[in-house]
């Protein structure tokens, strides 16, 4: 044991000296947060491939979000939520399964403003795309202000199958 203690010294010596510091475990917390969201952005790339095949739509959404982080919402013609990302939740409180069927109309409330509640009806109704911030209500009813790029997608047959809209908390 006696060859042990320099060697103990030396090593204390050095991290003592050493400027990096030694991490508690509870700072995993970060690396392993960071492993459940690229899991969830692989579900969720896996679901939107299996949805865009039908498409005539250039694959962006894997930049908007993975690199953008944006919450990705499909609805159908009808307007009602067919799929939403999983980070929808940490931007309003809902999980997917919870707003899938239902109108993108739930986010709004008395201080989302009608003007701008209007030219996405407009740019629906013309199926064209269009680019606003508006203010949309969380599931505790707090307020957040939210920008959305909206896209008309048809098929490969130039019919109209869906809405897609990436949005992000302002």
């Amino acid at each position: 044991m006696k060859e042990f203690e320099g060697y103990d010294k030396m090593m204390a010596e050095y991290y003592n000296s050493n400027s990096a510091l030694v991490l508690p475990l509870s700072c995993w917390e970060f690396y392993g947060e960071h492993n459940w969201s690229l899991g969830n952005f692989k579900t969720d790339l896996d679901s939107l491939n299996k949805i865009t095949k039908k498409w005539d739509f250039e694959n962006i959404y894997h930049n908007e979000l993975v690199h953008k982080k944006s919450v990705i919402l499909i609805t159908n013609t009808d307007l009602k939520i067919v799929y939403a990302t999983h980070n929808i939740e940490k931007m309003s409180g809902y999980t997917p399964e919870e707003i899938v069927g239902n109108s993108p109309k739930m986010f709004q409330g008395e201080q989302t403003d009608l003007k701008t509640s209007k030219i996405i009806r407009a740019a629906i109704d013309n199926q064209e795309p269009f680019e606003v911030s508006i203010v949309n209500y969380k599931k505790d009813r707090s307020t957040y202000l939210c920008h959305i790029k909206g896209f008309p997608i048809r098929d490969k047959k130039g019919k109209l199958i869906n809405y897609i809209a990436f949005e992000q908390a302002a």
